[in-house]
């Protein structure tokens, strides 16, 4: 993607104990990945080497992860990777934290970089897209801006926490709606947005002079009967994390064969954190079946459907099932376990037995010992 920058905006999303210490993009996911990884990977398939991305509460483990940016190759001495902490560059007071302020304190940045486009993204997004198809729509519509959509069943549970595009026949943003009752299309934004740089700063320079705050319902829905505001639909798999049961359903989901060809594929990889460690280990009377399971682990029980992160040990006897077990976990002999959501180093100690239901899986917070 020619002269296109990216932004990666924080989402103020508060997962149970699992985003106690940590942001929702630095949440593992699919036994090696962070959510951000997809976000990050999808920009850098595109070509795009010049990407910010903005802090804003429980930063740490998002920057341990991210580094120098070195695994995504944007350790550039031109562009590459760009930690925004949180309003360092924020020169007005007294506006809220949504996502207008949150642009303003990078206003410093966007205008320093050298690209003409730019394309703004959230962090907690499991997707593999074409940029490129995204920018050659963009340029055959002449759009202002084009905001990335996809489409849901409008029955399923939890759909109206989302915003909601009607376009018409060409492609057009006719209306918006931020989390309906009973939304009028099936059409969810993405939260992935293309927009002429100069453009994205007088929008942001005009809603700090009148005290907006949210960059949808304060600027995008007032201007999408004036501008040319286009919505490009985007018809692969997407797992929007917001909650547990969203967490919890799209980790399991990446246990479907289908779904894991679309998101890694080959052509488009995505990347992370590299960390070099022994393959797993599996003992004479283990037993695995369909499973992701991650280097570095002994497995002497049973596992069953789940997700197995680095480091983890399941001892002889235990059963584990329909679960996600992260990093250095360890689950002692005698175990039976069936849908949990173990966060790291949590130990479970010998014939421990928990078992959580497929809508209300059992959550253990990092480093607890049951």
């Amino acid at each position: 993607m020619i002269d296109t920058m990216g932004i990666i905006l924080p989402e103020d999303i508060h997962i149970n104990s699992l985003t106690e210490k940590r942001s929702i993009a630095a949440l593992p996911f699919a036994g090696r990945y962070r959510l951000i990884d997809f976000a990050l990977s999808n920009m850098v398939n595109a070509g795009i080497t010049n990407i910010g991305v903005i802090l804003k509460h429980n930063y740490s483990s998002l920057m341990d992860h991210l580094g120098s940016g070195k695994e995504w190759d944007l350790n550039r001495k031109n562009g590459g990777l760009h930690i925004i902490p949180p309003y360092i560059a924020r020169n007005t007071h007294g506006l809220g934290e949504g996502s207008v302020d949150l642009l303003a304190s990078a206003l410093g940045y966007i205008s320093k970089s050298k690209q003409k486009h730019t394309i703004l993204s959230k962090g907690n997004v499991v997707f593999n897209i074409d940029f490129d198809k995204v920018m050659d729509f963009h340029l055959e519509k002449n759009a202002d801006i084009t905001m990335v959509y996809y489409e849901e069943d409008t029955n399923k549970e939890a759909i109206t926490n989302h915003t909601f595009l009607s376009v018409d026949d060409h492609g057009r943003v006719r209306d918006i709606e931020v989390k309906p009752r009973r939304p009028k299309t099936n059409k969810i934004f993405l939260s992935v947005m293309l927009i002429e740089k100069g453009y994205l700063q007088y929008l942001v320079d005009e809603a700090i002079a009148r005290g907006e705050q949210d960059i949808v319902r304060d600027i995008l829905m007032k201007r999408s009967s004036k501008s040319n505001i286009y919505g490009y639909k985007f018809d692969g798999y997407v797992g929007d994390i917001n909650s547990i049961q969203s967490y919890y359903d799209n980790s399991m989901h990446m246990l479907d064969v289908n779904v894991r060809k679309e998101i890694f594929n080959p052509s488009r990889p995505i990347y992370t954190k590299i960390k070099d460690q022994a393959p797993t280990r599996y003992g004479g009377e283990a037993s695995v079946s369909n499973c992701l399971i991650a280097d570095g682990c002994i497995i002497e029980g049973q596992v069953k459907n789940s997700i197995v992160f680095r480091g983890v040990h399941i001892g002889k006897d235990s059963r584990v099932s329909n679960s996600i077990v992260m990093q250095d976990s360890i689950i002692q002999s005698g175990c039976e376990l069936d849908y949990m959501v173990m966060d790291k180093e949590v130990t479970i100690r010998e014939n421990g037995r928990l078992i959580g239901d497929i809508r209300h899986p059992i959550i253990i917070s990092k480093g607890e010992i049951v």
